[in-house]
């Protein structure tokens, strides 16, 4: 469900600036459809847990998923711009939903973070098949044939739903039994240590192309070399889980945040393509070892699993705000300061969660409101 519900994003880099070729519509008309279903996404990942209220999470991401599924439809068929950008934001609302039910349950199970590292290593497996295969796909069979094949993923994830639905039932907004639970100072800095961890990595990963093409780095090379980043991504989500099991959360994390803090300042300084596309492949690989750590302490904070279940919205906006922020730097420093602020925000956000970490340790976790 969660490689699911992160598939959008994953297939949006296909379609958003070709979509013209299928439609009549403007090259920047893609752009902005992609821009609203990465919106919508976040503000349903946001508003989800306040249905946790009136159902399960496994009913809530059955039904989100089957609405995926009409709506990717929608986009494989619909030849009028209206009923395709229609599409994608019901997409986009889905997928929000499907990720905040997800990490919902994960965020209650016994073992949140192995099972996290294992639904990353999930979400890399399936983004590494999508990306070496749609190539070969849209040559064969046009640019549609990708949305349909997110249709059938969605049905695919509603009957998984339906299946486990059917094995257990979580209950209704569970709340943690203590007096006065509540708000308090962690679930805010925490939720900013996430948010800046991926303004700081998106700085770069939305950037790399660019970098590369300074390089010499061709763009047919590039592309491949992020295929190979996500299968870096993969050993990163597998290292996390071994060192999570021996080690525990704060100390491992904290080594992963200063290396990416450490390779992000690399990237950008390297006149050397090779050590560049080392540096590429090991900020995935860090990046997928340091979020399952993340949503260990978001469902330390709270094990209802509704503050984790926004962890998505967190992660949207970062991805979001990572690209304006090296803009900004860009035009004071070039990528040489893109890389050093970078660094500087993943360091500031490991501080925060080790922080955070380390109090929610010595005490009892505290519920989040809806």
């Amino acid at each position: 469900m969660n490689s699911v519900g992160f598939s959008a994003t994953t297939a949006m880099a296909l379609w958003i600036t070709s979509v013209d070729q299928i439609l009549p519509v403007e090259p920047w008309w893609g752009s902005v459809m992609g821009a609203c279903q990465l919106g919508v996404a976040a503000l349903s990942n946001l508003i989800a847990p306040y249905l946790f209220r009136r159902t399960s999470c496994e009913e809530l991401a059955r039904a989100a998923a089957l609405f995926a599924a009409v709506c990717a439809g929608l986009m494989a068929a619909g030849h009028n711009p209206w009923i395709f950008g229609a599409g994608a934001v019901g997409l986009g609302v889905a997928h929000g939903l499907m990720l905040s039910c997800a990490n919902a349950l994960l965020a209650r199970s016994h073992t949140v973070q192995g099972n996290y590292a294992t639904a990353q290593i999930c979400e890399v497996t399936l983004a590494a098949s999508f990306y070496l295969t749609a190539g070969t796909i849209i040559e064969l069979y046009g640019l549609r044939a990708i949305f349909l094949i997110l249709a059938m993923l969605a049905l695919l994830a509603a009957f998984l739903m339906h299946r486990l639905a059917r094995w257990q039932h979580s209950p209704r907004d569970a709340a943690w039994p203590v007096a006065g639970a509540g708000m308090d100072w962690r679930m805010p800095a925490t939720a900013l240590a996430f948010t800046l961890f991926f303004v700081g990595q998106a700085s770069f990963y939305q950037h790399q192309m660019a970098i590369g093409s300074l390089l010499g780095i061709a763009q047919g090379d590039m592309s491949r070399l992020m295929a190979f980043a996500m299968a870096g991504g993969l050993t990163g989500a597998v290292l996390s889980k071994v060192l999570g099991v021996r080690y525990g959360v704060v100390r491992p994390l904290l080594f992963t945040t200063g290396m990416l803090a450490a390779v992000l300042i690399l990237a950008v300084r390297t006149p050397n393509s090779a050590v560049f596309a080392l540096c590429a492949i090991s900020i995935q690989a860090l990046t997928m070892a340091t979020v399952p750590y993340v949503f260990a302490i978001l469902a330390r904070l709270d094990p209802t699993g509704r503050f984790p279940s926004r962890g998505p919205a967190l992660l949207l906006i970062g991805v979001a705000g990572g690209p304006l922020l090296a803009e900004g730097f860009l035009l004071l420093g070039g990528y040489g300061l893109v890389g050093m602020a970078g660094a500087g925000i993943v360091l500031t956000s490991a501080i925060l969660f080790a922080t955070v970490g380390r109090a929610t340790m010595a005490t009892r976790p505290l519920a989040a409101g809806p």
